[in-house]
Formats: C-alpha cells, structure tokens, sequence
C-alpha cells in the first residue's frame, strides 16, 4: 500500500500551553483514526513540527484545516513523498508526551524529523537574510 508522507513545521500562537498540546494531540488522533492517517506531533524549539502518514486525499485535507487552526501560525512544509508502508502504522497521533512508548525506529524517525526541520529553518533564515540584504542593497 502506497501512502503520502507530508512534514511541516509551524511555530506555536503566544500562550499555548502543555495542556493544549495534549489536547491538540488528543483531536488529531481522533480525526486521524476516521481518515486513515498516522502521525507524529513535536513541540520542540518552540515549535511544532509534525509528520502526517495516508491517503493523499486525506493529508491534503488535514493540511487545509491545519493552516486555518489559529493555534499556530508561520507554516512551513518541508517534506512530501510517498512510500511503500507507513512508518508509524501504530500511532494514530503519537506526540512528545509519548516518548517512553517508541521503538528504536520510531526515536529514530523522530530524530530524522527534526533534523529536516531544522534543516528547513536554517533554509528559510538564509532565504530571509538573503532577502534582507537585497533590499539593504537597492536602497
């Protein structure tokens, strides 16, 4: 079975709470259950970066209520591909708060998620400087 794999990262509107992660976490895993999708949701750095597993149709869907939820905003995604088998087929919505229950893989598969984030944010600052300079210049 052929799924979709989509990343994002997005920083957290001011004031959310451990408390709104966990129901954050809490939400997606019910209306990942009835759409087919797994996931993992980071909150790290200040920010939330999350991985989102299933039928295309599915994550695009996911994608559109995601950018409209007020809870966080500056939305960057960072990774689309398709694979063979999802990674996380036994996690509906896994979040930081689950941490002791990985696998190896799946502490692993975390890790590779950051790492392109961060990877991502390093991008998107070079872009922002770059961006900043040209303007400097044609002043």
């Amino acid at each position: 079975m052929t799924v979709y794999r989509l990343a994002y990262l997005s920083r957290p509107a001011p004031g959310i709470t451990a408390a709104d992660v966990r129901a954050i976490a809490a939400s997606a895993a019910r209306r990942n259950g009835d759409l087919a999708v797994t996931g993992m949701l980071i909150h790290e750095f200040n920010r939330f970066i999350q991985l989102l597993e299933g039928p295309l149709e599915a994550i695009e869907a996911l994608m559109t209520a995601i950018i409209a939820d007020g809870r966080h905003t500056d939305i960057r995604i960072f990774l689309r591909q398709s694979a063979a088998a999802p990674s996380l087929s036994r996690w509906i919505m896994w979040s930081d708060f689950d941490r002791m229950a990985m696998s190896k893989h799946e502490l692993e598969l975390r890790e590779e998620i950051v790492r392109a984030a961060l990877e991502s944010l390093a991008e998107l600052d070079a872009e922002r400087r770059y961006a900043g300079a040209a303007e400097d210049g044609a002043a």
